[in-house]
């Protein structure tokens, strides 16, 4: 049955008046509230009117309080009715709010439902265009806005486009730093895999300088560690067949001899006697 009351778009049924005051002896009345106070107008209160100053200010607020209650009773009076009729309008809107709840609680359900529902096929949709483009889902940032009614699936491909390219557009400039960097850590010899990782949070070329410093340290370790070793074999002294710390007298190592014969050219042997020198191998020539 049709409920002629839910398509209701006119006027309250209610009758009303203005509230209207007659108060026809307000000119004559403050007339003579005027003579009252022009006539106290210069009043001198001293020590020989001071009862008759005491008796004017009492009756002065009995004038204010009779008059301040006759204005408040019929200021009541008028705003009674409207009073009374906000209390029946409230209630109205209170039962029909009630009437409203009930039925919105039920469209919240479908329309969450819906809302899932247009989630779940825009991202179908966003998992299809992403292995179009052979990348990972994941990197697609969702947008609030994408699970909106008003967001048209042109729209939100469009978007989604958009977001593609830039992630490809990075992968492609990652695999051209990776490139960069393997070939760098051929060149110094680095193992490429930690350096790779790091182009995750730091910029090409804070990698390569690292990659450099790193190089540098290590060379600088490798050297530091060449001279203590030399130094230390330089300082000890031959005992039988064993080397030991002349400070000491700690036996360090045992003495190894070797005998053996080489050949090559005179630049070849300039170069072996430079190394034996440089690590403190002790060496001779063997009579022929």
């Amino acid at each position: 049955m049709k409920n002629e009351l839910v398509n209701f778009d006119g006027e309250i049924p209610v009758s009303y008046m203005p509230a209207k005051v007659d108060f026809e002896g307000y000119g004559e009345f403050k007339e003579r509230v005027m003579q009252l106070h022009d006539q106290y107008r210069n009043y001198v209160v001293s020590p020989e009117n001071l009862k008759e100053a005491q008796d004017l200010s009492k009756k002065l607020g009995r004038f204010h309080r009779r008059v301040n209650k006759q204005r408040t009773a019929i200021t009541n009076e008028i705003k009674q009715p409207a009073k009374d009729f906000k209390t029946q309008i409230d209630d109205l809107l209170k039962i029909t709010d009630e009437t409203k709840a009930q039925i919105d609680a039920q469209l919240t359900d479908y329309e969450e439902k819906e809302a899932e529902e247009r989630h779940q096929k825009k991202l179908v949709r966003l998992q299809e265009l992403c292995q179009l483009a052979n990348i990972d889902p994941e990197d697609i940032e969702w947008q609030n806005d994408w699970d909106n009614k008003s967001i048209t699936n042109k729209r939100f491909e469009r978007e989604v486009n958009e977001q593609i390219s830039i992630v490809q557009q990075k992968q492609e400039q990652f695999a051209e730093n990776v490139q960069v960097i393997t070939q760098k850590a051929d060149e110094l010899g680095l193992p490429v895999d930690h350096w790779i990782e790091e182009l995750g949070h730091s910029s090409l070329p804070d990698v390569l300088n690292a990659m450099d410093q790193y190089k540098k340290e290590l060379e600088d370790l490798s050297k530091r560690q060449h001279e203590t070793k030399v130094k230390e074999a330089e300082n000890l002294k031959q005992a039988g067949d064993r080397y030991i710390d002349p400070d000491t007298g700690e036996v360090k190592e045992k003495v190894i001899t070797l005998r053996l014969e080489v050949k090559g050219n005179q630049w070849q042997m300039e170069q072996l006697q430079s190394f034996l020198k440089a690590n403190a191998i002790e060496y001779r020539g063997l009579e022929g």
